[in-house]
């Protein structure tokens, strides 16, 4: 089980966010980090869900979804791994997208004036972070 993967994988069992899509999530931006490469082999769903402390179905649906998205390819039984990754680019742009996305909306419902998030994001830049 990669050290860096478990580092990253921490559940927030307060959030609003299903713990299964949180796994998602954590495994989509690791492969997308490079954290996780193709054809590595996944923590077992049992592992996996040891190290978490949550129910083993938790980490299989979290598995199958991603399995149905073409991000990890394997079976109960047999393993889980990072599949290959086609249009890897259009991957990570959709997830950063989606990240962006939940910032501006966490943005504008604390308040914040659109011209005064662009004004933030053009200083990031501006500034080097």
């Amino acid at each position: 089980m990669k050290k860096e993967l478990l580092t990253e994988l921490s559940i927030d069992f307060a959030s609003p966010v299903p713990v299964y899509e949180q796994i998602k999530k954590v495994i989509k931006y690791a492969i997308a980090k490079k954290t996780l490469v193709e054809e590595e082999p996944l923590p077992s769903i049992r592992e996996l869900a040891a190290f978490l402390k949550i129910n083993p179905n938790t980490v299989a649906r979290a598995y199958r979804e991603l399995s149905q998205e073409k991000v990890i390819g394997g079976r109960a039984g047999k393993g889980f791994w990072v599949a290959k990754i086609e249009n890897a680019g259009e991957k990570k742009f959709e997830l950063l997208k989606e990240e962006f996305l939940k910032f501006l909306e966490k943005a504008v419902a604390m308040g914040f004036a659109p011209d005064i998030i662009k004004n933030m994001i053009d200083n990031f830049f501006r500034e080097g972070q």
